[in-house]
């Protein structure tokens, strides 16, 4: 039996040479090109960081020469000084008090908000704290916040604020500038308490205070209280009890017929109103 012989498939080893040295030319083109435009990115972003920092310091450059021209200007000095929210303050004695002048520099002024509301709240009871601000560039405002007020205290030609802290105000106003629903401390002196019955008032409920119109500092002692109602009812009371007895004066108040005084004092009672009264308390 004849045996076979076995194909021999021969290989040309240039041509196989060549397809490995195609494959890696290709893979090292590819390489080259990733590199590339690795490179190219790089130098990109590297371009584009250098030009937003140059950018920065240009702009930032900019903003310093502008700020240096505006602050030798005469834009950056207070051309002048405005006060909002007292009227009944003098404005240049306020503007004094905080020591503005035409030389300040706007933005100094702007900074030391709180040095002049220190200023001028000592040096004014009614003032609780000022807001600056600047209008058309060198313009400056002062707006005031006045303390609450709980009523006035006669004097001389006209009056003055009682606050609510207990102190008086600084400035004398005349009568039609009052607040007509806050009540007026009359016939008080320096012999008589005054803090005394404002902490005693400022104490009261607040529908009892809307009904007073005056507190009277002529009392027989100096533990007593006198209230003028608007209903024109004069309430008596002691100082440290009037503020527990006092809630029962709508319900005394109701069973009245005419103007009658109510004392607190020693229990409860009340009696009309004698026109010796009425006349000294201008109720006729």
């Amino acid at each position: 039996m004849t045996k076979k012989k076995d194909k021999i498939t021969k290989k040309d080893p240039k041509k196989e040479l060549s397809g490995w040295i195609d494959y890696k030319n290709k893979v090292n083109n590819n390489e080259k090109k990733r590199v590339s435009a690795s490179l190219t990115k790089l130098q990109a972003e590297r371009r584009h960081a250098l030009l937003t920092r140059l950018g920065f310091i240009i702009l930032f450059s900019l903003c310093c020469i502008l700020a240096l021209g505006y602050y030798v200007s005469p834009k950056a000095n207070v051309a002048s000084v405005q006060v909002k929210g007292a009227p009944e303050l003098n404005s240049k004695q306020v503007v004094k008090t905080a020591n503005i002048s035409p030389g300040n520099k706007i933005v100094f002024c702007l900074l030391k908000g709180k040095e002049y509301s220190k200023q001028l709240s000592d040096a004014f009871p009614e003032i609780e704290k000022v807001q600056v601000s600047v209008q058309n560039t060198n313009h400056l405002i002062l707006t005031i916040k006045e303390r609450p007020i709980i009523g006035y205290i006669h004097e001389g030609i006209g009056y003055r604020k009682i606050l609510a802290t207990g102190k008086v105000g600084s400035q004398v106003i005349d009568k039609n500038k009052i607040d007509k629903n806050k009540p007026l401390f009359i016939g008080y002196n320096q012999k008589v308490s005054l803090s005394e019955d404002i902490k005693v008032y400022a104490s009261l409920p607040q529908h009892i205070r809307d009904q007073v119109k005056m507190l009277s500092g002529e009392t027989r002692r100096p533990t007593q209280i006198v209230l003028v109602m608007k209903d024109n009812n004069i309430v008596i009371g002691n100082l440290s009890t009037i503020k527990s007895k006092i809630q029962y004066y709508d319900k005394i108040k109701s069973q009245l017929k005419e103007p009658s005084v109510i004392d607190f004092e020693i229990g409860a009672y009340s009696r009309p109103l004698t026109q010796a009264e009425k006349v000294k308390l201008g109720l006729t």
